[in-house]
């Protein structure tokens, strides 16, 4: 008989589960995650958050990396992109490192979930799920430790930590704050170990700390160290070892080593993707100062315990360690209450004096950061302190009554005392209310949420009343979460202030704006190409919009790669390259074949064919641009970049060596007749640099000008050696910014007819410049060698890439006129690249100190395949597939185990004391088994 529907069919399984849901003991702790995902989006809403306003989350590098790596990351997901490779980046490179450093939590799929043009949103989403990933895994924590807990107590305490000013700030990281919320399952899982040699939640939650971020990964396994020395020796032996094992502690310490290496190897293949990427120049971006020094006054530290405190992410700034007024009432409560071991206390103090003196003194901090001075956003481990903190505080809250309200009075007053002192002080590290504290978000709101704090903590000592308890914990919570809401806002305003959030408009608005265009020339051009534009909003556009450029910003940085393209007069250093500088040589030899622009701009006209046109812009083809791989002569196996003065003399020299041709004659001829001038500047002048300081209060500027010899197109080049930011003038029309941090680059200057006056200004800023003595800074473009040179290079053997190509896989054919010909390839050097010719292997060497090139033996028609696949990846998948394996091994030998003993020991469990959450008749109790 058929079954007929009904409502009542579908209620049942759903008043099973809210029944289930509303008797588990467990199920408060749905508040620790909502709460702080609601305070934080009301924080958003005041910020007048998309579609409220035009507000966004993109602000630092959120705004200029991490939401084009995140577009990239969907573009791989739907298959438009490589998990190992990407040519959206500087000349290419590998994707894994990048994947390994911004990507590689599970909550960045989430980008794959929304549109395309919803990005943003997606990226809100994610963060506002960390958030309260962040609340609920410090709640479930002090739960684990409660006996009976104070619902409310654990909500209140849960924000605290998810709202910390660490998280908040630190948001736009989307990268770190996956370890924010794995920390306390790590710290649990720490004690479990020791406790019961239970492993799994260590294991599972420090390999995915490791693998969502292994640089914050890395400070947790230093803290998982420090924790395991605190928790062994600041608890009794009865109660880590109750049992009496013998060599307890070298067996806690073997399992603790044990474990933590196979975490490791769980998360091997991002690990060892990460290793592989930081060898291409990562480690050499800094070098820092290893001397005795301290980074900033302590009373300055101490002001960063209130809220509103936000000082700034610069190099200068302060650790971000404000985790709610709260702590700073009850931590002293811990430290006064003697059901609390001392040998406990002491190993806190202990702690927290690591803690603080890592932040002080340089080497320490140092050492925390991977041995590498932060490029701004200082003292990253600071969450890890603010979770120390919280725990202690919490400990605190169980004894009040212990410290009485006396205390809390005196603690409150020195509060009050210490922020109005402060309020009339200056500190160092302050950038903002004319480096004080800001009176009414620090001074006025610390002295209103103590006293508020205080008179519930008093109501709460004096009340028997469980109801009453309840509803004071409620009022408690409610006050927590007020402080915690004032003090979030106010660091996201003084973030705003500091370094400024991007306006949704303006992400939105330009992506889809060039869309268009990159679409129409993929549709009529599905083949393999480089492309580029000529209009800018960050470094890496390219990742968004899908286009194979030379533009990128990255930590994950190819060193060899950017001074390869610096020396080509592309603007290019430390971690960052962007398409300016760009010449029909170094574009054609890099196999540039399209150039997008504005509509309205003719700059392009004459030297590049007007192709296809989309909404306001033009691409232009570049009809010189020579394939990825191409035949030339061996000469390029002696060219050495550094022998060369210009960059024009370097590219001069670069065609020749191509093409085994001394006789070929310079594209860029150098005009000698130059003069020069320059008005309000301090110079002073060596045998090699001349140095231009401007005159404070005037306006200063520096010019150089010349006579068009011939008709033509002609460049510019200033050697600056410092790169402060300057306006450049050419004539009577403005180029805008130049210099600064896009360093020096050749400047296109335009088309001139013969006997045209040309003029460059260079007005200063600020900050001096220095630039070296050369014979020319203008040059002249010889179309007619141009043409002559790359007609002769495009003869030479060219890959042809086949249709099916992928980013990490490209296959084709190429046919060769000579027994041994040398293909010079624009590929990035990455030993990860495997080149076959006819189904073999070939070996791949190292050009230009910077590409790949290899030799194909025999003439005619061949195949080629190139495939990256770099060895360590293939060892780091076999690492966590065995890792997994092993895992799962002991896991399942665990099993059967248990299921054969007769009778299984209880485990133990470490609960505080917390004797003003038990109820009256347990605390007395407590109290007759009290020593």
């Amino acid at each position: 008989m058929k079954r007929k529907f009904s409502l009542s069919t579908v209620r049942r399984p759903f008043l099973a589960l809210q029944e289930k849901f509303s008797t588990s003991s467990y199920a408060y702790l749905a508040f620790c995650f909502l709460i702080p995902v609601a305070i934080m989006y009301l924080i958003y809403l005041a910020m007048e958050i998309h579609p409220f306003g035009d507000g966004s989350v993109l602000v630092l590098d959120l705004n200029g990396q991490y939401v084009y790596f995140f577009e990239a990351l969907r573009n791989a997901i739907y298959g438009e992109g490589s998990f190992l490779y990407s040519f959206f980046r500087a000349l290419g490179g590998e994707f894994a490192g990048m994947y390994a450093y911004y990507l590689a939590s599970p909550l960045s799929y989430i980008v794959a979930l929304f549109p395309q043009a919803k990005i943003l949103e997606a990226l809100l989403c994610i963060i506002l799920l960390k958030t309260g990933l962040c609340g609920l895994s410090f709640g479930y924590y002090l739960h684990k430790h409660t006996e009976r807990q104070s619902k409310p107590i654990v909500v209140a305490f849960s924000v605290m930590y998810a709202l910390s000013a660490f998280a908040v700030v630190h948001q736009n990281n989307m990268m770190w704050t996956d370890a924010i919320f794995w920390l306390p399952l790590v710290t649990y899982g720490i004690e479990q170990l020791i406790l019961n040699g239970k492993y799994k939640l260590f294991v599972v939650s420090l390999s995915m700390t490791l693998m969502s971020n292994y640089y914050i990964g890395y400070m947790v396994c230093i803290y998982a160290v420090l924790y395991f020395l605190y928790y062994y020796f600041s608890h009794s032996p009865e109660l880590i070892n109750p049992r009496r094992q013998k060599a307890h502690f070298v067996k806690s310490g073997a399992r603790f080593a044990l474990f933590s290496l196979l975490s490791a190897a769980i998360a091997g293949f991002i690990l060892l993707g990460a290793y592989y990427s930081l060898t291409f120049g990562k480690t050499t971006f800094s070098s820092p100062s290893w001397s005795f020094r301290m980074n900033f006054e302590l009373l300055d530290f101490l002001t960063k315990f209130l809220p509103g405190s936000y000082d700034t992410v610069r190099p200068e700034g302060l650790p971000f360690v404000y985790c709610g007024l709260l702590v700073l009432l009850l931590f002293p409560v811990y430290f006064t209450c003697k059901k609390i071991r001392s040998r406990e206390k002491i190993g806190a103090i202990c702690l927290i004096a690591v803690f603080v003196l890592s932040f002080w003194i340089r080497p320490l901090e140092l050492f925390w950061h991977g041995l590498q001075r932060p490029n701004w956003l200082n003292h990253r481990q600071s969450f890890i302190f603010c979770f120390f903190l919280l725990t202690l505080a919490y400990k605190g809250f169980g004894n009040l009554r212990k410290a009485g309200e006396k205390f809390l009075l005196g603690v409150s007053a020195f509060l009050i005392l210490f922020v109005a002192v402060c309020e009339k002080l200056t500190f160092e590290s302050y950038v903002e209310n004319e480096e004080k504290l800001l009176t009414l978000e620090t001074v006025w709101l610390t002295v209103f949420a103590v006293i508020a704090l205080l008179i519930v903590l008093c109501l709460l000592i004096r009340t028997n009343s469980e109801k009453r308890r309840q509803n004071l914990s409620l009022l408690l919570c409610a006050i927590v979460c007020i402080e915690a809401f004032c003090s979030g806002l106010t660091s996201v305003v003084q973030f705003n202030d500091d370094v400024r959030y991007s306006d949704y408009s303006s992400y939105n608005s330009f992506v889809s704006g060039l869309r268009p265009i990159v679409n129409e020339v993929k549709t009529n051009d599905p083949g393999f190409y480089r492309m580029e534009k000529l209009v800018h909003r960050k470094y890496n556009d390219n990742m968004a919009l899908g286009i194979r450029g030379l533009s990128n910003s990255t930590s994950t940085l190819n060193a060899s790669t950017l001074l390869f393209l610096n020396d080509l007069g592309y603007a290019s250093k430390s971690h960052l390259s962007q398409y300016k500088g760009g010449t029909p040589v170094s574009d054609s030899l890099l196999g540039i074949k399209y150039l997008i622009d504005k509509e309205d701009f003719d700059t392009l006209d004459g030297m590049y064919t007007k192709k296809y046109t989309a909404e306001s812009y033009v691409a232009y083809e570049n009809p010189y641009a020579l394939s990825l791989a191409y035949g030339v002569n061996d000469d390029v196996l002696s060219f050495d970049r550094s022998v060369y003065d210009t960059r024009f003399d370097r590219l001069n020299a670069l065609v020749p060596s191509m093409l085994g041709d001394e006789n070929q004659a310079p594209i860029f001829v150098p005009v000698s007749d130059m003069t020069q001038s320059h008005s309000n500047c301090e110079v002073t002048s060596s045998s090699s640099s001349t140095t231009y300081a401007p005159i404070e209060g005037a306006y200063s500027a520096i010019s150089y000008s010349t006579v068009a010899p011939y008709s033509g197109e002609y460049y510019f080049f200033l050697p600056a050696q410092n790169s402060a930011e300057v306006t450049l003038t050419v004539n009577s029309t403005r180029y805008g910014k130049w210099l600064g941090n896009n360093n020096t680059h050749i400047v296109s200057l335009g088309y001139f007819e013969e006997g045209d006056r040309i003029r460059t200004t260079i007005t200063l800023g600020e900050e001096y410049i220095s630039v070296l003595s050369e014979s020319s800074y203008f040059w002249y473009f010889d179309q007619n060698a141009f043409e002559t040179a790359f007609d002769r290079l495009q003869q030479e053997p060219q890959f042809i890439i086949d249709g099916n190509y992928k980013e990490d896989h490209l296959t084709g054919t190429i046919t060769t006129l000579k027994d041994s010909q040398l293909i010079q390839t624009t590929l990035a050097f990455d030993k990860g690249w495997k080149i076959y010719v006819d189904g073999n292997e070939v070996e791949t060497f190292q050009t230009l100190d910077a590409l790949v090139a290899f030799r194909i033996e025999g003439q005619g028609e061949h195949t080629l395949e190139l495939r990256y696949l770099p060895d360590v990846y293939v060892t780091g998948a076999f690492l966590s597939c065995g890792g997994i394996i092993f895992f799962g091994l002991i896991c399942l030998g665990d099993w059967f185990m248990r299921k054969r003993r007769s009778s299984a020991l209880p485990p133990l469990t470490d609960f505080w004391d917390m004797e003003d959450l038990l109820p009256e008749s347990m605390e007395e109790e407590s109290k007759q088994n009290t020593p």
